[in-house]
Formats: structure tokens, C-alpha cells, sequence
């Protein structure tokens, strides 16, 4: 939240910025200070929960927006290639003569973004705050567009691991295969049948694996908070020669699956909040699992081996089990939930 009260800080004490025209918030997260721009708001926003923000505030929000606006506020994602293609995209929104406006937090490269937008535009006004910087410039002289090109190049979703698979830069493990995930498809069962979800499901290689080695699956879904994962989740998934069409729900897994039901469950569910550590993402990840699986269904999960997901799993399924623990990580597979079973004998009362 630090670049987030950085960048509210200087939208209240600086009103001359974004006084008039059109104003677009790129990777926008709801804030008070953004109340000023009231029907001249355009807001972008890619991960799903922050979305759901937006929407709640109602700010309106799309996955992905066009045209110019006179004002652009943009608050980075974390990693590097995606913090410059982030501020070379905003360029693309950003009208002639129109202001850029960008916040970002001193962990996460600030100093080193503004001194990079400032050889690139010229110059560039900054403060201090949060733990943060906010920097802006204005779109009245030649930028140095060959590298915001550059920027945009480094972050681009592209073909990796030989080209099997199309990722992008931020993803999880995006340039490479997992070696949690890996070790769960070595002890998935090729029988697996029936309704399938894989929950998190990133650039897509579970699900891959699923469809190319286990012939029983009837339906799969897939879930992921990342519209960015999800389009490359699409992208590979389509390239399968098999009878099953998966279906794709860009969708927070911590607030459930809705009144969907399924005989297995698939995932790798993440730990990390930005990058901060958050075991609490997993064991949500667990309970809208069981809350998703059919009265007999399976769930079967990698997490590494520190992550303390046995209790709960002991409380939300009848039967549990470690199926291997090897490289730091581990195997878990629960059976029949007890959290639907209940609902449903209450449902029968």
C-alpha cells in the first residue's frame, strides 16, 4: 500500500496534476484521491481481487483499455521487466502535451525507474513519501521511443522451455517448469476422470499435463487471478489435440468457486502477497477446494514442505495423505471432504 498513500499523498496536495481532461489509472487500485477525477476516470486493472476492489468502490474497471487520456497514473507491477514495459505502455495512453504520473515503491526499484524515465524523457519532477517515490513528467518533447520499445519487447508474452509453452515476464516461474509442479504431475494418477479444475493455474502446465496423460477427464476448468496468465493459460491449452475444450475463469480462488463441483482437484496454490510470505493464500486455497469438490472428490496438492497445510487438510477431508516429500517440497492428497458432506446430510435433514 505504500506507493498507493504515496501516489494519493501528491493527487491531494498537488491538484494542478490531473486538474482537467481525461485520466487513465493503469494497474489502478482504489484510493479516496481518486474521487477528484469523478466522470473522467478510466481504470485498468489485470489481477483479479484488486479488481473486485475497483468494482466495490465503484471505479468500473477493465481488463484492458485503448485510446489517450491527458493524465496517466500508473502504480507498477513488482518485477523488473514488467515496471519499465508498464511505464512504456503508459506512454502509448498518454495524449500529447499530457502528464505522466508514476508511483512505486523504494523496495521495488523506484530510484532506479525515475533515473531510467528520465533519460528517456528528459526530466522528471519526484517526491518522497511512504517509502516511496512518485515521479511525472510531461509529454511535450521527444521521448526516446526505441527504448520504451525495448522496454515493451522485454516484457512481451513469448514462446519458453523450447518453445513448448507461450509465458510472460512477473508470472510464476514463467520462464521455466516449476519443480513443485513437476514433482505433483510424477504422482498425479492417469486415471483421473470426470470434472477437473486446477486452481491457480498460471501459464497453464498442469493443466497441460492433465489433458496430454489422463484421457478419462470429462471437463477442465481452470482458475487464475492474472489475466496475463490466464490469456497464456488459453494460448497453450488450445494447442492439444484432445476432446476437451477447457474453460478459463479469471477468478480469486480465496473467495471460492461459486456453485461449481468437481470429482478432482488439482493445484499449486501460491504463498506469496506481492513479496511478502502469506501461508494464509494456501490454506484459503484448501478450503475452497473442498468447498468445490463433489461428496467422493479428490484433491491433490504440491506446497513446500515448510508450509503447514496438514492440519487443515486433516480437518477438511475424511482421509489425507503425504505422498512424497523430495527437493524441499511436498505431495498432499485429501479425499471426500467433510465440509460437504455435512452440507449435504443438513441439505437431506
Amino acid at each position: 500500500m505504500h506507493a498507493l498513500d504515496a501516489l494519493s499523498y501528491i493527487l491531494e496536495t498537488q491538484p494542478e496534476l490531473g486538474e482537467s481532461g481525461s485520466v487513465l489509472f493503469l494497474r489502478a487500485q482504489p484510493s479516496p484521491a481518486l474521487a477528484r477525477f469523478a466522470g473522467r476516470l478510466t481504470c485498468e486493472q489485470t489481477w483479479k481481487p484488486r479488481s473486485v476492489a475497483l468494482e466495490n468502490a465503484e471505479l468500473n474497471p477493465q481488463r484492458e483499455v485503448s485510446g489517450v487520456f491527458d493524465t496517466v497514473l500508473l502504480l507498477p507491477d513488482r518485477q523488473r521487466e514488467t515496471v519499465l514495459a508498464d511505464v512504456a505502455r503508459a506512454y502509448d495512453h498518454l495524449a500529447d502535451g499530457g502528464t505522466l504520473i508514476v508511483a512505486l515503491h523504494n523496495d521495488w526499484g523506484a530510484k532506479r525507474t525515475e533515473q531510467a524515465l528520465a533519460e528517456v524523457c528528459g526530466s522528471v519532477q519526484t517526491v518522497s513519501k511512504h517509502h516511496s517515490r512518485v515521479f511525472w513528467t510531461t509529454k511535450t518533447q521527444p521521448w526516446k521511443t526505441d527504448q520504451l520499445t525495448a522496454w515493451k519487447e522485454a516484457a512481451a508474452m513469448r514462446r519458453v522451455i523450447d518453445g513448448r509453452f507461450w509465458s510472460a515476464p512477473g508470472l510464476f516461474h514463467w520462464d521455466e517448469i516449476d519443480a513443485g509442479s513437476k514433482l505433483l504431475t510424477e504422482h498425479l494418477p492417469v486415471n483421473l476422470s470426470g470434472a477437473i479444475a486446477d486452481l491457480g493455474c498460471s501459464w497453464g502446465f498442469l493443466s497441460d499435463y492433465m489433458l496430454r496423460h489422463c484421457p478419462n477427464i470429462r471437463t477442465l476448468d481452470c482458475y487464475e487471478a492474472d489475466a496475463v496468465g490466464l490469456e497464456c493459460a488459453r494460448r497453450n491449452l488450445g494447442l492439444i489435440p484432445t476432446h476437451v475444450r477447457p474453460r478459463l475463469h479469471w477468478r480469486d480462488v480465496t473467495a471460492g468457486l461459486g456453485k461449481a463441483l468437481y470429482d478432482t482437484i488439482v493445484m499449486n496454490p501460491p504463498f506469496h502477497d506481492g513479496r511478502d510470505a502469506d501461508p494464509m493464500l494456501g490454506l484459503k486455497f484448501i478450503t475452497s477446494a473442498a468447498s468445490g469438490l463433489r461428496t467422493g472428490g479428490d484433491l491433490w496438492l504440491v506446497a513446500n514442505k515448510h508450509l503447514p497445510y496438514e492440519n487443515l487438510m486433516g480437518e477438511t477431508f475424511e482421509n489425507v495423505s503425504k505422498v512424497i516429500e523430495s527437493g524441499g517440497f511436498k505431495v498432499l492428497h485429501g479425499s471426500k471432504p467433510k465440509a460437504v458432506i455435512q452440507m449435504q446430510r443438513k441439505r437431506r435433514k
